[in-house]
């Protein structure tokens, strides 16, 4: 396995050929594979995986480079990528990254978690590896952009979150949770996922006082956030206080336009607002929802546009084959 260093370097190589067309054959290759259907950066690999293998020999044996050998195993490559039977690939840390985590959802798919989760506390590992030999500050977009949508990186997170809390591991929870606020750049991306996992973990353990500053802190900043302001409304619900997970939902959608992304902060506000004997303001409410039902009947207000769901290539087929998408329906 190359590491992601080696990788680059061995990239920075086939673009060199590509840019001299020096050899001829590196190009033509190129060329066909984007023909065959593969990517740029598909293609890029799979050549890169030939030229990083060559070399091997070639310092094992102590031979010159053979252009007409070098020739012969890139159309070899082709060939076999064109059937679909081609395995060139640089491996690196995210191969074994992905190996982790797909081995983790098996376990989790077949209703045990307990036995997938220390596969997904080493894929965090190597993902921590990863990342330390990056100097920038990415967000989570970019990174999945970078790596060609080809490692469900975001999807991961949440459902590492997720088990993390359901395992009942807090303390984990909390610190992937910080983690992952640490490494990336959130300005222009929803952390809310993570914010909550750490308000809620906090309250599972105890830390009342805690929990309620992280929402505090967080909400002050973000005051329209709906899912931290439910996530902090069930927090304080759970702890007792009813009349103040109420004024917290209250306060952010009183006066304001029901609509697709904040609708069920209403149904929780009406549910708060019975709890809390508030049955004027709980007709409020539901005057706001049947508002915003009706505008959706009449094809007013901005129905939400249903877009179709990403499928990555690491992603279960949707065919229901049990493959991996890249190695089933992706192919076409």
């Amino acid at each position: 396995m190359a590491n992601l260093k080696l990788k680059k370097t061995i990239l920075e190589v086939v673009d060199n050929q590509l840019k001299a067309n020096d050899p001829p054959c590196t190009k033509e290759v190129y060329e066909k594979l984007q023909d065959a259907g593969y990517s740029k950066s598909e293609a890029k690999d799979k050549i890169g995986a030939v030229v990083l293998a060559e070399i091997y020999e070639n310092v094992k044996e102590g031979k010159p480079f053979d252009e007409e050998n070098y020739k012969n195993c890139l159309e070899e490559m082709l060939q076999q990528s064109i059937d679909y039977t081609d395995n060139h690939h640089i491996e690196t840390e995210w191969d074994q990254w992905d190996d982790l985590v797909q081995a983790g959802y098996d376990y989790i798919d077949r209703n045990k978690p307990v036995e997938g989760l220390p596969l997904w506390d080493s894929a965090w590992q190597v993902f921590l590896t990863i990342m330390e030999q990056n100097t920038k500050t990415y967000t989570l977009h970019d990174l999945m952009e970078e790596t060609d949508y080809q490692y469900p990186v975001d999807g991961w997170f949440q459902d590492y979150e997720m088990e993390l809390g359901n395992a009942r591991r807090y303390e984990d929870r909390i610190k992937f949770c910080q983690k992952v606020l640490e490494i990336f750049d959130w300005r222009e991306e929803d952390d809310s996922c993570f914010q909550c996992g750490i308000g809620e973990s906090l309250s599972s353990e105890g830390k009342k006082a805690e929990a309620y500053a992280h929402y505090e802190k967080w909400l002050k900043e973000n005051p329209q956030n709906p899912n931290g302001v439910s996530s902090f409304s069930w927090v304080l619900s759970e702890n007792g206080d009813t009349e103040r997970a109420y004024e917290v939902v209250k306060d952010a959608i009183w006066g304001a336009t029901c609509h697709v992304e904040n609708a069920f902060l209403y149904m929780r506000a009406k549910e708060l607002a019975v709890a809390a004997g508030k049955q004027d303001e709980c007709q409020w409410y539901q005057q706001q929802l049947d508002k915003f039902e009706k505008s959706l009947s009449k094809g007013k207000g901005g129905i939400p546009v249903v877009k179709e769901k990403k499928i990555y290539p690491n992603d279960p087929c949707p065919c229901g084959s049990g493959k991996k998408y890249k190695k089933c329906c992706g192919k076409q």
